[in-house]
């Protein structure tokens, strides 16, 4: 088969060859370029006031048509190219000195009909009132010890050798990711009374139980915030007798029983009161939320990940005191 050479677009004549990419036609000496590129030195800053009011603020393209001449496509546009250049830059700016307290959560999404989780992390140092993030990392399937590990390995080595606590919300395997780091556990406590407080509604009177579970409620909150030997024994023992009775349900005997036997977990703060670590992880659920709204119009793992990676650097810490929630 004979070779084909290009002709020009011009006069469909023969072509010269000027470097790799400009050409000249033999007929008419037009000259262009092939794989334009656009001229001049690559951009350095980007829209992140956009950045800001999308993803933070929560406008929309159609809102920001009001500010931005440009169409919808071009808007976008920047926007991505924003969140990719805010997301290949470095990760953490100069944080507080250690120790710190790591707080961790998974946050759930499906695509295609399968489970991903985005594994939340940030730390507390024990001088401060605010919580650093880091990178959110994304995999595929439910939420497990085993991709904890992959998900913790990601944070620097210089900032993971200070970290000294971890505080969960008792996720399966939280207890041993703190014993194969040599952190102290720290679970939430929010979590535990919500359990106990759940189905049990604002009419009292038609809740099965009700003043029973009231009891129990009281009582774990002695134990959660008391250091009295006497007093955590006389509430230990109330528990007990409380869940034998054959009114209280058994999802409630199952988390008082668990409670009683991880008990030293919800105490942690007490028995190290110099790290000063939070009790909660609300504050790192409330990012959770946060992101979700962020990334609400995103439908690829790829562009989670991109726009949950931008927010969080935007967003960079939260407040976090670590008081004890009451239900």
């Amino acid at each position: 088969m004979a070779t084909q050479h290009a002709k020009s677009p011009c006069c469909r004549g023969s072509i010269n060859r000027f470097g790799k990419r400009r050409r000249q036609c033999n007929v008419c000496k037009h000259t262009w370029s092939v794989r334009k590129k656009r001229r001049g030195r690559k951009r350095k800053r980007h829209a992140i006031s956009l950045l800001q009011r999308i993803l933070v603020e929560q406008y929309t393209i159609v809102q920001e048509q009001r500010y931005i001449r440009l169409s919808k496509s071009g808007i976008a546009s920047r926007y991505v190219k924003a969140m990719r250049a805010i997301a290949a830059g470095h990760p953490l700016k100069r944080l507080p000195r250690g120790p710190y307290a790591l707080l961790g959560d998974g946050l759930y999404f499906k695509f295609k009909r399968r489970e991903w989780v985005m594994y939340l992390m940030a730390v507390k140092p024990a001088c401060g009132h605010k919580a650093y993030f880091f990178d959110p990392v994304l995999f595929e399937g439910r939420e497990c010890y085993e991709r904890w590990v992959r998900a913790v390995a990601t944070i620097p080595l210089n900032v993971k050798n200070r970290v000294s606590a971890f505080v969960s919300d008792g996720f399966r395997g939280s207890q041993l990711l703190s014993e194969q780091n040599r952190w102290q556990h720290q679970r939430c406590h929010f979590h535990l009374l919500a359990t106990l407080v759940r189905g049990k509604g604002k009419r009292r009177y038609r809740i099965r139980s009700s003043n029973l579970r009231d009891k129990i409620l009281e009582a774990t909150r002695v134990i959660l915030g008391s250091r009295n030997e006497r007093v955590l024994k006389q509430a230990r023992k109330i528990l007990r007798v409380l869940i034998n009775r054959l009114v209280c349900p058994p999802y409630i005997r199952k988390q008082v029983l668990e409670f009683l036997e991880r008990e030293q977990d919800f105490q942690t703060y007490l028995r190290y009161p110099s790290l000063h670590l939070p009790t909660t992880t609300s504050a790192i659920e409330s990012t959770g939320r946060m992101v979700r709204r962020a990334t609400r119009t995103a439908r690829t793992p790829q562009s989670v990940l991109l726009r949950a990676t931008a927010f969080l650097r935007l967003k960079r810490y939260v407040i976090c005191n670590g008081n004890i929630n009451r239900i």
